[in-house]
Order: C-alpha cells, then sequence, then structure tokens
C-alpha cells in the first residue's frame, strides 16, 4: 500500500435493530408521550449511521414532520407539567441560520436535543443559501450531504428508515457517495466536497467512482466557500487518524494549493517555488504519518487538538525559509499563512508556530554545539522555552526534513518509505530522546528556583529587579546542570557573583 493510502474498512455487521440508552429509551419515551400535533419524530443523520455501526452518538438531532422546531418546542412546553419543566430548559440559539430553520435547541435531562422540521432546498447560483420550504422525508434525505448521514431513526415507529434506498447499502459496502448526482450536489454546495473527503478518511471507506470523477476543484468552490467554512472542515480532517490521505486528496485534486493561497504569497515574492513547496508540505505530513504509525518514539495517545496543531505545524514548515513583508516588518511565511488564511484562535497559531521556530532553533543549536547538544545545560534550557510536549514534534519534523532532503526529486510525491535511510536518521535522534528520558529533563519545564526573588532580595539586600533576575536564571541554569542542588549552594553561588 502506498504511503498516502489509507487502509478500506468494509463494517463486518451492521446493527439494524437499534439497541437505545436509557437515556434514550427515557428521551423518546417523554417526547412520544408529549405529542399534541401527533408529530412523527425521527432522529437524523450522524447518530442514525453510528448505531448502525454499534458505535455510540449523543448528538440527537430531531426533525419534525408537520410543524417547526420552535412550533414544536412551544406546544411541548404548554403541555408538560410544571414538575416536568424542571428537567426542560430551551436554549437560546445565537445561530442566523438556526432563526431562519425555525430550529429550536432544548436541554432535556441534562442533554442539548435539536428539533427542526423537515425541509426540501433549492439552490441558487453562485450561493449556498439555499430557499427552504416544508419537505417530505425523501426530500429531506436528498438534500443532505452523503447517503450515510441521510438515514433517520423513526421515533414513533422504532425503526430505520433509509429514504434515499443507498444509505444502508453504501454503509455495508464502506462506501462515501451523494445522495444525488455528485456533480449537481457539489454545485449547489461546493463545502459538500470537503465533507465526503473528510468522511471517506474518517471512517476509511471508499470514495465513489460518481464522487472522483467530480472531484476536480471547481469555481463554484473557490467563489462561493468563506475561508472560515473551508479552515473548519480542513481542522476537522488534520484531527482524524488518517489525516495523510485528506492531506493528500486535496492536493491531488488542486484544493490545497488553493486553501495555502501560495500564488497569492508569489506576487510579493517571485522567488517562491509554489510547486516545489506544495509537494514539500504534502510530503513532510506522509513522513510525520509513518512515525505516528510506527510509533517509536513511544508516545500516548495525541488528544485530537494536540494532533491537528502538530499537523498544521508540519504542512508549513517548508514555508519558514521564506520572509514576507507585512506591517513594517519582515515574517515567516508559515506565520502569515496561518494567520491570514485559517481562523484559527490565536493560542492555536502560538502553538503552530512554536513548533516551527522551535525545530529552526534546535537545528542552530546543533550546529553551532555539535555533540554538546547533549549536555544537561542545552538540553534542559531549550526544553523549558519549548516544552517536551513540543520537542516530539520538533524532532519529527526535524527527522522528516532530513528525511525529504535526501531524496531527489522533491517535488514527487513520496510513495513508500527507505526503512534503511529512516534508520539511520533516526537512531541519531533516538539518543537526544533516550537521554532526555534518563536524566528526567521531560519534567524540566517545572523547575523553579530553590532561592524565590524575595528570599535573594532579603538574604543579600538586593532592590533592583534586574540584578534579581540574573541571580534567579543564573540558579536555573546551575539546578539544570546540577540537579541534586541544595538551597545553600544557591546561596554560595550568588554570594560568588556578588
Amino acid at each position: 500500500m502506498k504511503i498516502y493510502e489509507y487502509p478500506l474498512f468494509i463494517p463486518k455487521q451492521l446493527f439494524l435493530n437499534i439497541t437505545l440508552s436509557e437515556f434514550e429509551k427515557i428521551l423518546f419515551s417523554f417526547l412520544l408521550s408529549h405529542n399534541p400535533k401527533n408529530s412523527t419524530l425521527r432522529v437524523a443523520g450522524g447518530w442514525v449511521r453510528d448505531k448502525i455501526l454499534g458505535k455510540e452518538n449523543d448528538d440527537i438531532d430531531i426533525t419534525i414532520d408537520n410543524i417547526s422546531g420552535q412550533e414544536y418546542i412551544k406546544n411541548l412546553e404548554s403541555e408538560i407539567s410544571s414538575q416536568e419543566k424542571e428537567i426542560m430548559k430551551i436554549i437560546k440559539n445565537s445561530n442566523e441560520n438556526s432563526s431562519h430553520l425555525q430550529t429550536a435547541t432544548v436541554n432535556l435531562f441534562g442533554k442539548d436535543i435539536d428539533f427542526v422540521n423537515l425541509r426540501k432546498e433549492i439552490y441558487k447560483k453562485n450561493s449556498r443559501v439555499p430557499e427552504i420550504t416544508k419537505g417530505t422525508p425523501k426530500e429531506d434525505s436528498f438534500r443532505r450531504d452523503i447517503t450515510i448521514n441521510c438515514l433517520f431513526y423513526n421515533i414513533n415507529k422504532n425503526c430505520i428508515e433509509d429514504f434515499t434506498e443507498k444509505g444502508l447499502n453504501d454503509l455495508k459496502e464502506g462506501l462515501i457517495n451523494t445522495p444525488k448526482d455528485p456533480k449537481i450536489s457539489f454545485e449547489e454546495d461546493p463545502l459538500r466536497i470537503l465533507r465526503v473527503i473528510r468522511f471517506a478518511t474518517r471512517f476509511k471507506f471508499k470514495l465513489s467512482k460518481n464522487i472522483l470523477d467530480n472531484l476536480l476543484i471547481t469555481e463554484e468552490f473557490k467563489n462561493i466557500l468563506s475561508i472560515q467554512r473551508i479552515e473548519k472542515e480542513f481542522s476537522k480532517m488534520l484531527e482524524n487518524e488518517c489525516y495523510y490521505a485528506s492531506v493528500y486528496i486535496l492536493y491531488k485534486y488542486k484544493y490545497l494549493e488553493y486553501i495555502l493561497d501560495i500564488d497569492e504569497y508569489k506576487k510579493i515574492n517571485d522567488l517562491i517555488n509554489s510547486e516545489l513547496l506544495l509537494s514539500s508540505a504534502v510530503n513532510i505530513i506522509l513522513i510525520k504519518s509513518y512515525l505516528d504509525k510506527i510509533n517509536i518514539i513511544n508516545e500516548p495517545k495525541i488528544e485530537k487538538e494536540k494532533l491537528k496543531i502538530a499537523n498544521y505545524s508540519f504542512l508549513l514548515a517548508p514555508y519558514k525559509s521564506i520572509e514576507i513583508p507585512e506591517k513594517n516588518k519582515n515574517s515567516i511565511l508559515s506565520k502569515v499563512i496561518c494567520t491570514k488564511n485559517f481562523s484559527l484562535p490565536k493560542t492555536e497559531i502560538n502553538e503552530i508556530i512554536a513548533i516551527i521556530e522551535g525545530e529552526n532553533e534546535f537545528i542552530n543549536l546543533m550546529k553551532n554545539k555539535g555533540e554538546e547538544i547533549l549536555s544537561r545545560i542545552n538540553l534542559g534550557l531549550y526544553l523549558m522555552k519549548y516544552k517536551y510536549k513540543n520537542f516530539i514534534n520538533i524532532i519529527k519534523l526535524v527527522i522528516c526534513e532530513e528525511y525529504l532532503n535526501t531524496l531527489n526529486e522533491k517535488e514527487k510525491i513520496i510513495e513508500e518509505i527507505d526503512e534503511n535511510i529512516m534508520n539511520n536518521i533516526f537512531s541519531k535522534y533516538m539518543k537526544i530522546i533516550d537521554y532526555i528520558i534518563k536524566e528526567e529533563l521531560e519534567k524540566i519545564e517545572n523547575i523553579k528556583p530553590l532561592l524565590d526573588g524575595k528570599k535573594i532580595k532579603e538574604l543579600f539586600n538586593i532592590k533592583n529587579g534586574k540584578d534579581i533576575k540574573r541571580y534567579i536564571d543564573i540558579l536555573i541554569r546551575e539546578q539544570i546542570n546540577n540537579p541534586k542542588l541544595t538551597k545553600e549552594d544557591c546561596i554560595n553561588i550568588i554570594k560568588n557573583q556578588i
């Protein structure tokens, strides 16, 4: 299997007789017993899909056939007893789309549940905001993104409904398909393109031939979608186990170059080789996926938020050597892209850039110090600044770039890893990680001076804040170098400095 391919998954069994949790039994029973308009209530989408696959999902969205979500909740609120109102809390929804769709969100028995009427959507050209009318279950199914998300669980009848007549079969086959012609579906809402890629790699399902034939980037995608919507889907791709396959598919079908928008920066710096940078970014992600899979560093399971941040860092690493003028100063292109192209929180951007800048500093440290990099003081000071959790990603990034630099054709996408080359590179850096673990330097970021500023001021009658800070820095260095240092040793060190 090529390194950018993910292992396909075909479910061994579908659970067509849905087993409800105790919470779901209580919730559905409550809704059926307070149903004055005799509405048919259906759970839609991901909850149904996951239940059939034998997975738990507590994100319950309920459709109503004859009234809006807001009307349903008003009726429910007026019918239940004052005692029952204690288990129900209406959530004010600030989302404009929710208001437009007359969606109601209610906290019932401690969980938020969305209620919305079945609907039909008609799209106008150059807009992904449809005209919405009341619809049938079938019309509601066919407005959705992929067939496995079109399934309903009919609460009234306690049964699964597949109005596209494709959803259950596609689940059985491990196939991602659209309920209608993908060309029409993608023209209506180009965001569905990113969603089919994300769901395929998340579930390790195969993309249908019809989808693949219509996957190349279109003008509708470029003109209709905001960068915020693109980034939201892209970030979800980078959080899942097969992130590398998502990145490769986006690259192959010309989406990645649009998302990173390198040609725009090429207008500012004509030395930018956008094709080389793009292929390097993809290759670094692919090499990283190999390191993640073999897990020689023996990392614990990575939280998806941390995985996303690391993947952004590796994807943007090739752009760190290019500077772009920005606000009367030069900034590395990695940071400019991260800030302008992705609507990420500032804290996440800082973490992403810290890994990239940390790699640069680590490489420079190795060049300047050679084997001395293995000394406690050099590694300790470095780990205090960048933290051990970042250092693992920094080492991985160094390995990825070093491996990529050994290849003759950097613009060619890597299909497999040469394990001999990789082992030679990896063994060099494993010595550093082994040394860190042996010396317990992974805990160094929590080190505190044995004498704090107040004690130094009191013992030596020092009033200048800069002098106090200088002595604290000296103590930290000495404590890193000698973990057995005592308070008395620290007093003598400062005495010798005064």
